[in-house]
């Protein structure tokens, strides 16, 4: 079997979500064809991230919880400590 098969699995803690992304864009930038997949496995302080989907108008109470836009499909949804979120 080869190490493209079995992808690397991490376990990242607590980890800021635009850290997190920013850590995620790097690694892609940076792989090749022989560097083996990861599933990354984390929490994030409390943070909505708004998809290409959602409006802002949406979100109808956020309290001092940070909006974070994202490239990714959907709405908005909330990522909390002890959510467990893999990526």
């Amino acid at each position: 079997m080869s190490a493209l098969c079995t992808p690397v699995l991490k376990h990242l803690g607590s980890l800021e979500y635009a850290q997190c992304l920013l850590s995620m864009q790097d690694f892609t930038a940076r792989r090749d064809e022989h560097t083996p997949d990861e599933i990354w496995l984390c929490e994030h302080p409390a943070v909505f991230t708004q998809g290409l989907a959602g409006k802002t108008e949406h979100l109808l109470w956020a309290g001092d919880i940070p909006l974070i836009a994202s490239n990714r499909g959907g709405q908005i949804t909330f990522h909390g400590p002890g959510q467990v979120v893999a990526y």
